[in-house]
């Protein structure tokens, strides 16, 4: 790694993992460049007012030619941006999403060779660790679960993502990290997304749970492990960030304590749940909705499923250690219920 003042550049800059990689790189006053499409986004944001940046770079996963040559030298790329579509009804949105998560890291994979430094890409657990019981897991040694996912635009795509950028790097010379967390949660979800779930609950928006399980860790830890595992000398080529695995019924059990909102939705079995979410879907359709009131007949699918995965590298060369569950649940609902605008009091 370069003895230089260190510059790095990072994808996703403006989202919630983006936002806390940046933070936490700026306690450690190393210089960040954030890639943004539009550089009013960057100065609209209402976090991290005072952060300066290197340099703002503008573009998009997809156009290198008309910004890489833009760069100074660096030591290192942070790739952590993707769409994240799970329906498989909009061809031209699937088409988005494989250009973005696919041929857009192969492209970091390109631009990470031709300025010589080290590329650690963020993928998702859901490549390898998706099973049909809860005795089940994986670790960094594990096969992806091409059977299981391929029907899951999402996954496939980061699971091609990963396949694809692997066979790039080894032929361009390339050393390149591949992270995979699973579900992240914490403060600082300034676009509400990866906090979805947690929302609806507060709002009652949940009408009912799916009997199935989930996998989440704070994204605190996950961005501290990023910036470990690009600092380095000889890092693994995956590592995988394990936190809690537990039943939805026992997420949402803890959203209840953190929050005092209940009661905690009825359980449902997942194939009740998933033909009553393609009803509501198909019905939208007729209807000409924009959208079902329930979750895409894809996430249902998911949500019946068990996720997880260990890890046989990470806190040794990562100093990972996930925190306490139910923290991280209280961190994050005490955060939405002072920046939602329907959750303020």
């Amino acid at each position: 790694m370069s003895t230089h003042p260190s510059h790095y550049l990072i994808t996703g800059a403006t989202g919630f993992l983006g936002r806390h990689v940046i933070e936490q790189l700026a306690e450690q006053q190393l210089a960040f460049l954030p890639l943004v499409r539009d550089p009013q986004t960057w100065k609209k944001r209402d976090w991290g007012k005072s952060l300066q940046a290197a340099q703002v770079v503008t573009g998009g996963l997809n156009d290198l030619s008309a910004w890489q040559d833009s760069l100074p030298a660096l030591d290192g790329i942070f790739h952590l941006a993707a769409l994240v579509r799970h329906s498989r009804s909009d061809d031209l949105a699937l088409k988005e999403l494989y250009a973005a998560n696919v041929q857009g890291t192969l492209n970091m994979v390109k631009l990470a060779a031709l300025k010589k430094c080290r590329l650690v890409f963020v993928s998702t657990s859901g490549t390898v660790g998706v099973f049909n019981s809860k005795q089940e897991w994986a670790d960094e040694h594990s096969p992806f679960c091409e059977t299981m996912i391929s029907d899951w635009p999402y996954y496939d795509s980061k699971l091609q993502a990963e396949r694809e950028a692997r066979k790039l790097a080894q032929e361009l010379g390339v050393e390149l990290v591949i992270i995979r967390p699973p579900v992240l949660l914490g403060p600082g979800d300034h676009r509400f997304r990866s906090t979805g779930h947690i929302i609806r609950y507060l709002r009652k928006r949940l009408p009912f749970l799916i009997r199935g399980g989930m996998h989440f860790i704070d994204i605190r830890d996950a961005a501290a492990a990023l910036i470990r595992a690009m600092q380095h000398d000889s890092p693994q080529p995956v590592y995988h960030l394990s936190g809690v695995a537990c039943s939805i019924d026992s997420f949402f059990r803890m959203v209840e304590k953190a929050s005092g909102v209940g009661p905690v939705p009825p359980q449902l079995p997942a194939p009740l749940a998933l033909a009553i979410a393609r009803t509501a879907s198909g019905l939208s359709k007729v209807a000409g909705l924009h959208e079902s009131p329930l979750p895409d007949p894809v996430v249902v699918e998911m949500a019946g499923k068990y996720w997880d995965v260990r890890s046989r590298y990470a806190a040794q060369d990562l100093g990972f250690q996930n925190r306490f569950g139910q923290d991280t649940i209280n961190d994050t609902v005490d955060w939405l219920k002072l920046h939602h605008p329907q959750l303020r009091s």
